[in-house]
């Protein structure tokens, strides 16, 4: 690397470190506030984060100065990688949460904050693999870190996309070709995260995917987890994945038998800059095949949620005058019909219900199509959810 470019990207580091020392007491409070929630269900957790709150306060950055905070390190060795990259994620998500508060130039603050963090993973990943290597202890971080390999091909992979449906499709596609999975569906949260809509999938009938709307109380597992410490502590949501072994203890038949499924895993498609879960990937290996799952998969998995979660926002995140104009040109009536095809209604069933002719309701929707510039009506409701425009 030029030692311009270097210089360039120490600078960036020193000054998410200085936005780090500047609102220190805040932040250690609210650190503190995080881990005695984490305490409340599990110590380990706690203990976990409280180290690593204790070891980047210390040290801010890093890179540069002494090893005084070895002992840290030696400590930190014993602990599993996903707990690492859990706690960082939480202290990441904290410092956005301040900054949004506070900062007059956030959103200007927010990529040195990201880049900083990037680096504190990196660097443990580095210094603690040594560390147990030292020790020889059987530590977790001595095991392979391939994963890593993998959220770099996905990045790059999901980078390409250069529309909303084609984001979806190469999330849906990277999480099944750069991890050891078969199928993979994507869906989007709506309705303040009571309802989950399916938006793509790979290696299952996309179609069936797409006709999907979950409502979470149906699935009381999931919607604990979703909103799992959301009145202890708002920015703490659980964005680390769920991992179901039998799927028909957990999930209705509606959705377990038209696609067989018998394990299962639950990612969480999360933005940390917004402190936001917006929607969450469903992966198994297979029809009826039970599988399980090393937990060592799970850095990777969380990384490519947060990966998922950045590119997908800018497209679900549409222009409020762009929804604003949606809502003028779609006529009480169009709107009606839409939403009695989100609830999963026939042409003749809308028909009905509105008391109009058949002919009439496809007249509506497709009027609705081509002001929503969708091309079927799964398309068109999913683009009306997004946008707000029905419930």
């Amino acid at each position: 690397m030029s030692k311009e470019l270097n210089d360039h990207l120490l600078r960036l580091l020193r000054e998410a470190a200085d936005i780090l020392h500047r609102y220190e007491a805040e932040l250690d409070r609210e650190w503190k506030r995080i881990g005695e929630a984490l305490g409340k269900r599990n110590a380990r957790a706690t203990d976990v984060f409280s180290t690593l709150c204790a070891f980047v306060q210390h040290r801010w950055l890093p890179y540069g100065g002494g090893h005084s905070a070895d002992g840290h390190l030696e400590r930190i060795a014993a602990f599993h990688p996903e707990m690492i990259i859990f706690s960082l994620n939480l202290m990441e998500n904290t410092v956005h949460q301040v900054l949004k508060a506070h900062a007059q130039a956030a959103a200007a603050l927010h990529p040195a904050v990201r880049y900083l963090f990037f680096k504190w993973n990196e660097w443990l990943l580095y210094e603690v693999n040594e560390q147990s290597f030292k020790t020889g202890g059987d530590s977790a971080w001595k095991k392979e870190s391939l994963w890593k390999d993998a959220v770099i091909l996905f990045n790059e992979w999901i980078l390409r996309a250069q529309t909303f449906e084609e984001s979806a499709a190469h999330i849906c596609f990277g999480f099944s070709y750069f991890l050891p999975f078969s199928r993979c569906a994507l869906f989007q949260f709506v309705n303040q995260e009571s309802t989950a809509i399916g938006l793509y999938g790979h290696g299952v009938d996309n179609r069936q995917i797409q006709r999907l709307r979950v409502e979470l109380d149906s699935i009381p597992m999931l919607k604990e987890s979703v909103g799992k410490l959301k009145a202890e502590v708002h920015e703490f949501r659980h964005f680390r994945p769920i991992y179901v072994p039998r799927a028909s203890e957990q999930f209705p038949k509606a959705y377990v038998e038209p696609f067989d499924l018998a394990s299962l895993v639950i990612v969480p498609v999360y933005v940390p800059t917004e402190g936001r879960m917006i929607g969450g990937v469903v992966l198994d290996r297979g029809p009826g095949r039970f599988f399980s799952i090393d937990r060592r998969l799970f850095p990777a998995l969380m990384k490519f949620g947060q990966s998922a979660g950045e590119l997908l926002l800018k497209w679900i995140e549409a222009p409020k005058k762009e929804a604003g104009a949606m809502v003028e040109s779609l006529s009480p009536r169009e709107i009606e019909v839409l939403k009695l095809l989100a609830d999963g209604a026939s042409t003749l069933e809308a028909a009905c219900q509105l008391y109009l002719s058949e002919f009439t309701v496809r007249d509506y929707i497709s009027s609705a199509l081509r002001k929503l510039h969708a091309k079927n009506r799964t398309e068109a409701v999913a683009k009306a959810l997004r946008l707000g425009l029905i419930g």
